[in-house]
């Protein structure tokens, strides 16, 4: 006698309601071709918990999300003068967590085919070849899920070459802050000491008001109670140690991955910052994951399968680790290298390699503004120590 064969529950199973599980999913909720999909999500509800920021003119599709922009930015370091930089048509832009969560959500509730199950973990995917059309078992602590396919964005240990590590309250000033409002110092203040390169990241948001972040680049993730003791001592050293706290930030993000993604099972693409969203030289990821969900969005609604995130093109992979590598292994001159690329790269080529769209001059640019002897003892791949803590994870 023949078994029947299992039907699936959704076309579309994605883990983790983050940035990059929601922005798919708001964008299949625009679908003329719906499909079931089913978010799984840990966290019960939502908080201001993040910022993303990029560079973009000042209209565009995502700019009504856009609380404060600006159109200057500085680097400088613990001496000498700040280096301005600005870039006529473009600002640096900021999306609040709370607004980009909102309107996503909003999006996902409107649609009939999406279900969100939050509260509920995922603990195990089993590929099921049994049938006509393979399956994935989506298990969770509330029950399983069979699914066509499977997008996993959910957060883990990744091993890395740097780690950049960060804490930041948004706070309120009962007098005028020590910042230029029409200005955001991307990275102002930067030294080092035995935990490695530390730099200060500041939007201001009001003659009062600004987001504060205190960040360190090192080989090894830098506990959260360690941060935030160090920007606590930044604002005193600043005369805000008084200043009201409306929120807190933080995290820790991968910059040059060790390794590459893990394998994947049969019927599942990882995503988000764990499955390539981030820029392994600098850690911006926002404008690519919406690059990479317009993309899958794309593929799902032709009904293909889903994909990940595009692999860095050749130039950009060897030009991010070649810069890692010998950052790692000169912690102590990193602020020269950035206040040298600030000096010697001018703004829009920089804005470009940050942003993905850099041209063959701009690469000229950034390896002349460089010291050459440091880098090009860094020309031959080589392998990296994986820290204790990623390996036991």
């Amino acid at each position: 006698m023949t078994r029947p064969a299992a039907v699936a529950d959704a076309d579309l199973v994605i883990l983790g309601a983050g940035c990059a599980g929601l922005t798919l999913a708001a964008r299949l909720a625009q679908s003329r071709n719906p499909l079931r999909v089913q978010l799984v999500e840990p966290r019960v509800g939502y908080e201001d918990d993040r910022s993303w920021c990029f560079w973009r003119p000042e209209r565009h599709d995502l700019s009504d999300l856009v609380s404060h922009s600006w159109d200057s930015w500085r680097f400088s370091g613990a001496t000498g003068p700040a280096l301005h930089h600005r870039v006529p048509g473009l600002r640096y832009q900021y999306i609040r967590a709370s607004d980009f969560y909102e309107r996503a959500l909003q999006e996902i509730d409107r649609a009939p085919g999406i279900l969100t199950h939050t509260g509920v973990r995922a603990t195990e995917l089993v590929p099921l070849d049994d049938g006509p059309a393979p399956l994935v078992r989506v298990e969770t602590d509330r029950g399983s899920i069979l699914a066509r396919h499977v997008i996993d964005t959910r957060p883990r240990p990744m091993p890395a070459m740097l780690y950049q590590s960060f804490s930041g309250v948004e706070i309120e000033s009962e007098h005028p802050l020590p910042f230029d409002g029409g200005e955001v110092g991307l990275m102002d203040s930067m030294a080092t000491d035995e935990g490695g390169m530390h730099f200060r990241y500041t939007l201001p948001l009001g003659r009062t008001r600004a987001l504060v972040e205190w960040t360190r680049f090192s080989s090894s993730p830098v506990p959260t109670v360690t941060l935030r003791a160090e920007l606590d001592a930044e604002l005193s050293r600043l005369g805000l140690a008084g200043a009201h706290v409306i929120r807190r930030e933080g995290g820790v993000l991968t910059m040059g991955m060790l390794g590459g993604l893990p394998e994947s099972p049969r019927g599942v693409v990882f995503a988000g910052n764990s499955g390539g969203a981030l820029r392994a030289a600098s850690g911006y990821g926002f404008l690519r994951i919406q690059r990479w969900a317009r993309a899958c969005a794309e593929a799902l609604e032709r009904g293909g399968p889903p994909i990940g995130h595009p692999a860095e093109p050749f130039l950009r992979r060897s030009m991010d680790r070649i810069f890692l590598q010998a950052v790692r292994a000169d912690l102590e001159r990193t602020p020269d290298y950035f206040l040298a690329l600030a000096r010697g790269v001018p703004a829009a080529g920089l804005v470009r390699f940050l942003s993905d769209a850099a041209r063959l001059t701009d690469y000229v640019a950034l390896i002349a503004s460089l010291p050459t002897v440091p880098f090009l003892r860094q020309l031959a791949p080589r392998s990296l120590p994986v820290p204790h803590e990623l390996v036991h994870a």
